[in-house]
């Protein structure tokens, strides 16, 4: 049976954690973990390091007394975790981990095949979607990344990236233009909800 705490959203429960609420700060954890973890292995390809960054990430926001107020805790966690891989891979010296703080979708091939079957054509269309997708810049990918994979708002996204909501919603659509000239829209919008699909089933 859940707590109070259980049914707050992330707003009450950040204010309650301002306040050193651990369960609050555990709720939260619970809530966003997956997606956290998700996020953070785009950068590092490496399910243990980022569990420990999570995890050293919410010791941290337990231990400060300093934690600001925000009315978004999601891209706050987001925003926070990137930092905390960034800095521990820099202390350590393992510069090899993270791809030059490279956020990328990783997929074999064998995913897709499973994916597409025998549709040669659709097939080798969504390895160039997924081949393009990783040249677009870094911000655009993770924004189409938190916008069409995770459904994060354009607000959440630019507070994440630190960019107003119109600028994040500008990056999208020239994120966007860059990979409709692959395809028609038919094609594009189709592969691109199974590739989406694909995706968040490997992150289950």
């Amino acid at each position: 049976m859940g707590t109070k705490e259980d049914n707050l959203d992330d707003i009450s429960l950040w204010r309650l954690v301002r306040k050193g609420d651990a369960y609050g700060a555990s709720v939260l954890y619970r809530r966003h973990y997956n997606l956290m973890l998700n996020f953070g292995m785009k950068f590092v390809h490496d399910a243990d390091f980022v569990r420990d960054c999570i995890q050293d990430l919410f010791v941290k926001i337990l231990s400060s007394r300093k934690l600001s107020d925000t009315h978004q805790v999601l891209p706050y966690l987001l925003t926070a975790l990137r930092n905390v891989i960034s800095d521990r891979c820099a202390s350590a010296r393992a510069t090899d981990m993270l791809d030059e703080h490279s956020f990328n979708i990783r997929m074999d091939d064998s995913g897709l095949e499973r994916l597409f079957g025998d549709n040669d054509e659709t097939l080798l269309r969504s390895k160039q979607l997924l081949a393009s997708y990783n040249s677009l810049n870094e911000n655009q990918r993770i924004a189409i990344y938190l916008r069409f994979v995770r459904g994060l708002s354009y607000k959440e996204i630019g507070a994440v990236l630190e960019i107003n909501t119109q600028s994040s919603m500008n990056l999208v659509s020239r994120a966007l233009a860059k990979l409709r000239k692959l395809m028609s829209g038919r094609q594009f919008i189709l592969i691109s909800l199974q590739l989406s699909s694909l995706i968040i089933a490997q992150e289950m």
